[in-house]
C-alpha cells in the first residue's frame, strides 16, 4: 500500500484491474433543514395630535387621520412608586467594587438650606457655577430635602441639548403614564400646567424669554436650574432667584484631599495643596482629582517591601499606615498641571 495514499487496498476498485471508480455522489442534506424565515418586522403605531403614524422599517412608514376609536383617552398621572422606579431606572449604573461611604458636601450648608427654603415658598432658584463646583452634586441633596414638598414629587431632567418644548415633554412623560402618545401643543400645555412639582434641571443651556417660556407654561411647578456661568442670564421680568456657588476655602479643599487619601497629609503636600486651591480657584472637583492622585503616589512610594508584607493580591498598603521611609520609593508629587 502506498504511504501516501490512505484508502485501503481494493477501495474503488471493482476487481478486474480497472481504474478506481468516483464515490457516488450523497443525498442532498438541504431538505433536513428547516428554511430559514425572517422575523416578522415590529410595527409600532404613535398617536401624535390628529395623526396616527405607522411606523413600519421594512414596508415603510405612514401616516394619516387618527380614527376616532384610535384616540387615546385622557393621560394619568403616575403613582409614587412609578416615580420612584422610573428615577432609579434613569440613573447611571452604580460602579464595581465596595460603595463609597457617604461623605457631606464641605462648606454647602447655607446654599443647602436657603435653596429648600425658596423651593418651599414655590419660588424658582437658578444655581450658577462654573464646571467643577459641585453643582451637580448639591442638586442631589436638595432633591432629597424636597421629596414631601409638592404633590407630584420631585422631577429630575436634564437640559444638555434640550429646547423649551422638549422639556416640556421631557416634564408630561415623567408625571402622566401616555405610552405611545405624543399630545400636539395645546393638549401638552393643558397637562402640564397642571403638574405640581419640584423640577430639578441640570445643564440647561437657555435663559431670558426661553426660560420665561419654560416657568410661564408650567405656573405650578418650582425650578432649581443649574447652570454655569456663559448661559444668558433670566429676562429681568422673571421672578427667578439667583444663587452662586464658589470654591472652597483652603481648609476645605485639604479636607476633600485627605477624604480621598485617607490620611493625613505631610507638610509638603499642604504646601501643594494651598498651590493647587491657587491655580484651582477652589473648585472641589479639582481636589477630588488630586486625592486620588496622592493615592497612586502613595502606592508608588510603598516600593517592593509592600507587597510582601501586605500579601500578593493586596492592592494598596492601607492608606493610614506609615509608610516606612527606608522602604518607600522616592516618587515626586504630581504637577500642578496634573492635578489642576
Amino acid at each position: 500500500m502506498d504511504p501516501n495514499d490512505r484508502e485501503p487496498e481494493g477501495m474503488g476498485h471493482d476487481g478486474d484491474g480497472h481504474a478506481p471508480g468516483r464515490r457516488p455522489p450523497r443525498d442532498s442534506l438541504a431538505s433536513d433543514f428547516t428554511p430559514h424565515t425572517p422575523a416578522p418586522a415590529r410595527t409600532v403605531q404613535l398617536v401624535t395630535g390628529d395623526f396616527l403614524l405607522t411606523v413600519n422599517p421594512v414596508d415603510g412608514s405612514e401616516i394619516e387621520a387618527c380614527p376616532p376609536g384610535e384616540r387615546p383617552g385622557r393621560a394619568s398621572r403616575h403613582t409614587a412608586a412609578e416615580r420612584a422606579e422610573a428615577d432609579r431606572a434613569a440613573r447611571p449604573p452604580v460602579p464595581s467594587g465596595p460603595a463609597p461611604s457617604a461623605q457631606p458636601l464641605l462648606e454647602r450648608r447655607d446654599e443647602r438650606e436657603r435653596l429648600v427654603r425658596l423651593l418651599a415658598r414655590g419660588r424658582s432658584v437658578r444655581l450658577t457655577g462654573p464646571a467643577g463646583s459641585g453643582r451637580t452634586s448639591l442638586l442631589d441633596l436638595v432633591a432629597e430635602d424636597c421629596a414631601d414638598l409638592a404633590p407630584d414629587g420631585v422631577v429630575r431632567l436634564t437640559g444638555h441639548r434640550r429646547t423649551v418644548t422638549d422639556l416640556l415633554y421631557d416634564l408630561f412623560h415623567a408625571v402622566y403614564s401616555a405610552p405611545r402618545h405624543r399630545p400636539d401643543r395645546d393638549e401638552l400645555l393643558g397637562y402640564v400646567q397642571e403638574i405640581g412639582a419640584v423640577v430639578v434641571l441640570d445643564d440647561i443651556e437657555f435663559g431670558g424669554s426661553a426660560l420665561d417660556e419654560l416657568l410661564d407654561a408650567t405656573p405650578e411647578c418650582a425650578f432649581l436650574i443649574a447652570v454655569t456661568p456663559d448661559v444668558p442670564a433670566p429676562s429681568a421680568e422673571s421672578a427667578v432667584e439667583e444663587v452662586f456657588l464658589g470654591g472652597l476655602d483652603r481648609a476645605g479643599g485639604v479636607e476633600v484631599i485627605e477624604r480621598g487619601v485617607g490620611r493625613v497629609l505631610t507638610e509638603e503636600e499642604a504646601n501643594w495643596a494651598g498651590d493647587l486651591w491657587f491655580e484651582s480657584e477652589g473648585l472641589p472637583l479639582r481636589f477630588v482629582q488630586a486625592g486620588a492622585l496622592l493615592r497612586q503616589h502613595d502606592r508608588l512610594r510603598a516600593g517592593t517591601n509592600a507587597v510582601e508584607e501586605f500579601g500578593v493580591f493586596a492592592d494598596a498598603p492601607p492608606t493610614d499606615t506609615p509608610l516606612d521611609d527606608g522602604d518607600a520609593v522616592d516618587v515626586p508629587l504630581p504637577s500642578l498641571g496634573e492635578a489642576a
